[in-house]
């Protein structure tokens, strides 16, 4: 992507600093990357290089979205392959915009909701296309806070 030329080795000074320091995304614990960049302070460079900055479905800001993936765990819809028939090429050709419209197409809900005691964890996020994560938040009345 883009940032991957920006990139750079942290210096050993930093790497120093940071040394014993884990990812922030929660559920991983592996050391932070070693690389500049987005998310260099926070990330291990698996999680640095799925943010949204590298194309990935994942925000610093949101830590359920590294666990978003393309495909409906309700419908199976995969909405890599949607953009894909609509937009034939594009993630050849611009892979920023063909991955900004997969995001935009698929959600990172919570099972457990974290107005109810959720966390962020893998074990916790599904991946929902729209129209599955509608359905769900109105059968389920997710509008509503905190009701246990």
């Amino acid at each position: 992507m883009k940032y991957l030329r920006f990139d750079k080795p942290k210096s050993l000074a930093q790497i120093r600093k940071e040394l014993g320091k884990t990812c922030s995304v929660p559920g991983c614990c592996k050391p932070l990357t070693n690389m500049e960049g987005p998310g260099s302070n926070k990330l291990c460079r698996e999680h640095q290089l799925s943010q949204v900055e590298y194309g990935g479905p994942g925000k610093i800001s949101r830590p359920h979205t590294f666990h978003r993936q393309w495909i409906c765990v309700d419908c199976g819809k995969d909405v890599s392959v949607e953009v894909d028939k609509k937009y034939p090429g594009l993630q050849e050709s611009d892979p920023d915009k063909f991955f900004r419209l997969c995001r935009n197409r698929i959600i990172g809900d919570h099972v457990i909701r974290r107005a109810d005691g959720g966390d962020d964890t893998k074990e916790n996020v599904q991946s929902r296309c729209l129209d599955c994560n509608s359905d769900k938040t109105i059968l389920n009345e997710d509008f509503r806070k905190g009701q246990k």
